[in-house]
């Protein structure tokens, strides 16, 4: 199982949060794209060239996917990954 929470605007899409299982092998990108099903999640997430848009941080147990292996990150039973948008403030 795999702990999904959404932070921001993106709680308004996805909700607070999901636990969701696994089904063999799956990656970052599995998950999102299981969790865009609809236009308005896709468009929330993705840019034009199907990538994540620049904004978008998502995390896994804590780690920024950019500092794993980005969306080919493989998510392992227990995982907990949390998307939200920039922070700012100050």
């Amino acid at each position: 199982m795999i702990n999904v929470k959404a932070f921001a605007r993106f709680r308004e899409v996805f909700g607070k949060e999901l636990i969701l299982g696994l089904d063999g092998k799956t990656t970052v990108m599995d998950l999102l794209s299981s969790l865009c099903v609809t236009h308005d999640a896709h468009d929330i997430i993705f840019d034009e060239s199907g990538g994540i848009k620049k904004y978008v941080n998502i995390l896994v147990n804590g780690r920024h996917i950019q500092s794993l292996s980005g969306t080919r990150t493989e998510l392992a039973d227990g995982d907990e990954v949390a998307i939200f948008p920039p922070v700012a403030g100050g």
